[in-house]
Formats: structure tokens, sequence, C-alpha cells
């Protein structure tokens, strides 16, 4: 029954050498999003027998889908929506009704942006995956046994995907789904696992919003992997931190693809590698949403900044960080996904509104620049045309007034990186 993995060759890769770091500058959000779904709205193929999938890729479509969903959610452009329809048309013509985990989850997404998420053909036909599932010889314990032919982190990766399916649809087994990414997850390990910290990070992703991430031990009978010994569901974004790339460390923010941080004798890099970077980041979006007294922002902007090192400016996304290593369709989707929920759940960077001369300081050449468009109307410019007086108003009233003369005497004499004049610009 389960035929598809991710191997050594396409969609998820062993790491392999690698020696440049931020081959090109990072993008904006905004920038990196719009780049990479163009690029994936082109290069989809619009007609014949695969139209709806991505040249090579088929048995990616899932995760590219899902991306294109994010894409459309953060920035609003149709077109991007209209590909991940044909994308998801695609997966219902060629899966025969037994989805994989992220095609499965693909077919949520897309039920998500339906005009009427509540009923929909995309929420139908998942709904009834998993109610033939329970239905079916043996059940969904016996459907899921399939997996134990799976290498373990390709496993947790695909049910993983499968439960944030099954409880966006309410499936009546979709409990089983998620014990059964607990028990999957015991038995990941630096020895047994191609991606040992990815499959922590996804696993994370999807337990933090289906249930509570409390003291429940992820190996209860011992049986698993030592790595696990006496760890519990509360530990998980924790662990999650350990194993992400301090400050002096190469590839600062991204995370470390073994738990033990070495490179199994290879000459591979021990971190900055994009898909662990993506789903260790994912889960730790997921845990915050979940619990914000985990207070893990730093640990999110951080990797955040280290994702976006990832993105070329052509929309390209490759196997590691530094745009090193193979590039497939894939890692733009799944990088698609990570930007869409930064846009979406706010964590984009803050901006130091009030430096008006760049200089990371509020000092006297930002007032300088901000008295020349003293009573000015936004959209006009101060200084005989020299600045533009929108980005004075910082209270976005339209006008540059005593309203934006408060504000601004909050950030005075401060440098940028002071957490009081580091606030989000007004829509």
């Amino acid at each position: 029954m389960f035929t598809k993995f991710r191997t050594v060759v396409a969609g998820f890769l062993l790491p392999v050498a690698i020696a440049c770091q931020a081959c090109f500058g990072a993008l904006p959000i905004s920038d990196a999003i719009n780049v990479c779904a163009d690029r994936l709205d082109e290069q989809q193929t619009k007609i014949g027998g695969d139209a709806g999938s991505w040249p090579l890729e088929i048995g990616y479509t899932g995760s590219i889908v899902a991306g294109l969903v994010g894409a459309y959610e953060g920035e609003g452009d149709v077109s991007w929506k209209l590909a991940a329809e044909m994308g998801g048309d695609y997966i219902l013509s060629s899966a025969g009704g037994n989805f994989f985990g992220d095609e499965a989850f693909a077919l949520s997404r897309l039920s998500e942006i339906s005009d009427d998420p509540s009923n929909n053909i995309w929420r139908t036909v998942l709904t009834d995956f998993y109610f033939d599932i329970v239905l079916g010889e043996g059940g969904t314990e016996d459907y899921i046994a399939n997996f134990d032919l799976t290498e373990p982190s390709t496993a947790v990766f695909y049910i993983a995907n499968h439960v944030a399916a099954a409880y966006y649809v309410n499936a009546g087994d979709k409990q089983i789904w998620r014990q059964a990414l607990i028990d999957y997850l015991a038995k990941v390990d630096d020895d047994s696992s191609y991606f040992p910290v990815l499959a922590l990070g996804v696993a994370t992703w999807a337990l933090a919003p289906t249930g509570s991430l409390d003291s429940t031990l992820i190996d209860p009978s011992g049986v698993g992997a030592a790595y696990w010994s006496g760890k519990r569901l509360e530990d998980l974004p924790g662990l999650l931190m350990s194993h992400q790339a301090p400050a002096g460390e190469p590839y600062t923010g991204s995370f470390y693809w073994r738990f033990d941080h070495n490179t199994d004798g290879s000459d591979a890099e021990a971190s900055g590698y994009t898909e662990d970077a993506i789903f260790g980041s994912l889960g730790l979006i997921a845990a915050s949403e979940a619990d914000p007294s985990l207070d893990i922002d730093a640990s999110i902007h951080t990797a955040r900044e280290a994702l976006l090192e990832g993105v070329d400016s052509d929309g390209t996304v490759s196997e590691h960080l530094s745009g090193l290593g193979e590039s497939y369709y894939a890692y733009a989707g799944e990088m698609l996904q990570v930007l869409g929920e930064f846009v979406l759940n706010g964590w984009e960077p803050a901006v130091c509104i009030y430096d008006l001369d760049g200089d990371d300081f509020i000092g006297p050449g930002d007032f300088s620049l901000f008295a020349c468009c003293w009573l000015h109307l936004a959209g006009d410019s101060g200084c005989a045309g020299s600045f533009p007086c929108l980005d004075s108003d910082f209270d976005c009233d339209g006008l540059v007034g005593p309203g934006d003369l408060s504000w601004f005497a909050t950030g005075w004499l401060k440098p940028c990186d002071d957490p009081s004049v580091l606030v989000p610009p007004c829509d």
C-alpha cells in the first residue's frame, strides 16, 4: 500500500559537502514569496496527462500545492490559488483515492481557501478517505502499520501530514493517527534515520495544534530509540531549540540535521540544510502559537532570517541555505509553507520606523528629516521634495503632525535594537 518514498535523490536528500554560506543576499519575505510562487506557477505543467504537477516531481505535488496555498494566503495573488487548485486536481486524478500524507495535507489546505471551507470537493474527498480507512480491513491501525516498511524519519513526515489533515476534517480516527505519530517519532535516531531533526520539527508542527504538549512520555514502554528515554511531549520545543545553530556558528538560526550535531563521518555540513530549517521553524511556530508562554520568539526570528538566505532572486530553493546542492520545486513549495506562516502569524521582521536616515539610531539626523515634513500630508514631500513624508506619518492619519511627534519622541536617542523602538508599521 505504501510505496512512495522520500529518497536520497529527490525531495529529501542526504547531506552533501557544501562550501559557501549566503551566496546571495536575503530577500524580504514578501519578495521571497513572490519569486518562489511565480516560478512554481510558471513551471507547472499546464496541459496533458500530467497537468497540475511539476516536471520530474509529480510525486511531490502535495508539498508544492500546500506551499502555493500558503503563498496565496500571505500575498493574495489569485494566480497562485489557481495553480494550487490545478495541482489539487492532479492529486485527485492520480492518487486513486489513496493519498500520501503531503497530498492529504494539500487537500486540507485547498479546502481552507475554498469559497465555503465547510463544503467543498477537497474536504469531501478527504473526509471520505479517512472514513474508508476506518472501514477497511484491519482499520486505521493496519493501514498505519504499512509505515513499518519505511525509514523512521520519512514515516514521521508522512504521518505528521496525515495528522494535520485528519484533524482538519475531524476524522473519527484522528487520535489514532496522532498516537501513531508519537510512536514513530520514538523510533527516530541518528543511526536509523535519514533526517532526525527534520522529523522532530515536523512532528512538533503536527502535535502542537492537535493536542496538549503535556507530560506524556514519548516512549513510555522504553522500546524506542535511546534518544527518547524519559522525554515528554512538553520537551519537544526545547529539544528543537537545542538543535538550532546558535550565534557564532555556521548558518546561525538554521538547524543541525543530526541529534548529535555531527556529520556522521562525512564531509557534509552539520547544519544549514533547507528542509531541516523549514520544518524546525514550522515546529517552533506551531509550539508558540499553541502556547505563547513558551517565549521562543527569538528562536523563531533567527530561524526566519536563516531561511530567507535560502531563496534565490529567481525563486529557486536549493538543498542547502547557501544556495548549493540540488534544487527542486518541492523545496520551494516547502519554503512557501513556512514563509506563509511567518506572514500570517505575525513573524515578519519588526521595523525601526523612527530611523529615517538609516543609521540604526534615533537622533538629530532623523529629526531634521522629520521636521522637513512637519504639517505636510503624508503623500507630500518636504525639503524640496527630497524626502517622502509618508515615512514620517507614524500614526497613519494622513498628516505629519503632533501625533507623529509624540511617537517619534518615544524613540529619541535610542538605538534601533532597543525593543521599545522596534514596532511593526501601521497599515
